[in-house]
């Protein structure tokens, strides 16, 4: 039996409506096979956990009350796709962790301090919600679904904000959690966190979820790994500049890496690291437009019918040259220039 891993981004699962359509998807893949769903935060959560955040810090105005709009709005989310006896249990624990969330946010206040440890226990709060509420409205939907917990997963050093995997420990965990789980059984997994060896929360940064859904993709040498999102698949150029850009259909590696280092935004550089060895295909799907091809990245490039594939610029970038005789030998110099 294969493995394939499936990541939604936050406008994916922005609203009660996008999740019957999270669901839709999962449940059209073949029941065969052992199906990971990895989960961001609902659509504007983390920026409102930032926002809390910064608001705590600065004493500027009410935390708990942006606190308590955010538990709200996953409350009613709850009471919409959540069959009424599950409802009390999946609110409990969502309760229990936005009053963690406030204690967290009421030490920042007090102390007018917020460590990247802290930041980092903060900022994976929302795929936290949005997991459990995600696997039980998949089991009212009369799906087999459990939510899983990456940070029991996913084993990273301390370095808060962007931590590095340890992706033999990683795959050891990742492996033991899927054999628990009954055959046929959705896995619902948080993305962007993860733990250290002391079980300190840590975050993946930047693109955290697309890595989330690679890692657990190359720890279980599953078949493929989508990443659905809300465009068609990697465009040839930015459409703001070039109006007849278009949908790429397959990449390479190497042509989808060097495109996000360059300054497309589909993907990170990283996340396709962890698929390397194994040769994993990863998929760029639009949730809002699951019919759409999209883009399939893998180990062979694939020629294209013009002399260029693809575009991309980094912006805002100025280079700066220095030149003058009395520089010539000078230690140093050549290294910072």
């Amino acid at each position: 039996m294969g493995t394939r891993v499936y990541k939604f981004g936050g406008t994916s699962v922005g609203s009660p409506d996008r999740i019957r359509t999270v669901m839709d998807l999962v449940a059209a893949e073949p029941a065969d096979v052992t199906r990971l769903v990895v989960v961001s935060a609902f659509g504007g959560v983390t920026d409102d956990l930032i926002g809390a955040m910064d608001t705590a810090l600065r004493r500027s105005g009410s935390h708990a009350d942006q606190v308590e709009a955010v538990r709200r709005r996953h409350e009613s989310v709850v009471r919409e796709l959540v069959a009424a006896e599950q409802q009390d249990a999946v609110l409990a624990e969502i309760g229990h962790l936005f009053r963690d969330l406030g204690e967290l946010l009421d030490g920042i206040y007090l102390l007018r301090e917020c460590t990247s440890r802290t930041r980092d226990a903060i900022m994976g709060v929302g795929e936290r919600a949005s997991a459990p509420i995600i696997a039980a409205a998949m089991r009212t939907r009369g799906m087999p679904a459990v939510a899983l917990d990456a940070r029991t997963m996913i084993r990273t050093d301390d370095a808060f904000g962007e931590a590095n995997v340890d992706f033999a420990e990683t795959a050891t965990l990742t492996q033991a959690a899927i054999d628990e789980l009954p055959s046929g059984t959705v896995a619902v997994v948080t993305g962007f966190i993860a733990s250290t060896d002391s079980g300190v929360q840590t975050t993946l940064g930047r693109s955290g979820s697309d890595y989330t859904a690679t890692i657990l993709g190359g720890a279980l040498k599953a078949e493929k790994v989508i990443i659905w999102t809300d465009v068609d698949g990697v465009l040839s150029a930015d459409p703001r500049l070039v109006p007849a850009a278009f949908t790429l259909p397959a990449l390479s590696y190497r042509e989808a890496g060097e495109m996000a280092y360059f300054g497309a935004k589909v993907l990170h550089p990283r996340t396709m690291r962890p698929l390397l060895d194994d040769a994993i295909p990863l998929e760029i799907k639009n949730t809002l437009n699951p019919a759409a091809a999209g883009t399939r990245i893998h180990a062979e490039s694939v020629a294209s019918e013009g002399a260029v594939k693809a575009v991309t610029a980094v912006r805002d970038i100025a280079l700066i040259m220095v030149e003058g005789a009395g520089m010539v030998g000078v230690p140093g110099i050549s290294g910072r220039t």
